[in-house]
């Protein structure tokens, strides 16, 4: 884990921190000294009724209780990131209850598997309107709050560099993050935000176990086996390590930097 340093005292916002790339994040930026927002769906009392949603809540009171035993202040908040008024409430509840923010780490992301021919706009919208709009919305409100030394952090994928077979509106979401990212990093320059990308590779969560092994004629082992060339797969602290690399780091900014393995070294 990464030591505390700079980040000791400091405000993240974690979207999509209930998953368990987002545990990783959080795991790893409260390790570092950071506070804790975890947002997400399904994680307030309230949602417990609302079948609509995912049930998280037990697994994030569980998170936030482990969070604040390695001594970070922790707050659930309900956000769905495609909804501008949730998100804008999102931020400013964080800024309301810790008196500032510090770090947007925005990694709230969906995937479906589908041939383009195909996939029905539905599928195509719910995708981009997650991991796109999503991103554009979180730090859209963030922005105010950051400046003069902040950290935007976006979850996006390999499949944002390269294209992937049967989830196309997957690979065009996160291209769509990356361009963001760097997009963000010259606007926010002047205002001394940085703005970096994580790639992860393959890591075993429902993304991969539900959705993309299942599409696949081969088994998650044989498939971590045949493309990675370390021969393991990626791990959701692998990815808050990173962050909290990318939020101490003042000169660093429009990065994309893969957590693969190698996998992308015999691609691009």
């Amino acid at each position: 884990m990464v030591d505390k340093r700079d980040l000791d005292g400091t405000v993240a916002i974690v979207t999509g921190a209930a998953g368990d790339i987002g545990g990783g994040l959080t795991r790893e930026l409260a390790a570092a000294g950071c506070n804790i927002v975890i947002a997400d769906l399904g994680v307030s009392e309230s949602a417990a009724d609302d079948d609509s949603k995912p049930d998280n809540r037990t697994h994030a009171t569980e998170l936030a209780d482990e969070l604040e035993s390695m001594g970070s202040e922790t707050l659930l908040v309900e956000c769905d990131v495609t909804d501008a008024e949730q998100v804008e409430a999102m931020v400013e509840t964080t800024v309301d209850e810790f008196g500032g923010l510090d770090i947007l780490m925005s990694n709230a992301g969906i995937i479906t598997s589908s041939p383009v021919e195909e996939m029905d706009e539905d599928e195509w919208d719910a995708v981009m309107d997650v991991n796109a709009k999503g991103m554009f919305l979180c730090a859209r409100a963030a922005i105010p709050h950051l400046k003069d030394g902040g950290s935007i952090i976006n979850t996006a994928s390999i499949a944002g560099e390269i294209g992937a077979g049967g989830i196309a509106h997957y690979a065009a979401s996160k291209h769509a993050v990356l361009a963001l990212t760097k997009t963000l990093a010259l606007e926010l320059a002047e205002d001394d935000v940085t703005v970096n990308a994580i790639c992860p590779g393959i890591v075993d969560t429902p993304m991969w176990r539900d959705v993309l092994t299942p599409a696949s004629e081969e088994s998650y082992d044989d498939t971590i086996q045949r493309s990675i060339p370390l021969h393991r797969d990626q791990k959701p602290e692998d990815m808050g390590r990173l962050a909290g690399f990318f939020a101490e780091n003042r000169n660093i900014t429009g990065e994309a930097v893969k957590v693969d393995g190698g996998i992308t070294q015999d691609v691009l």
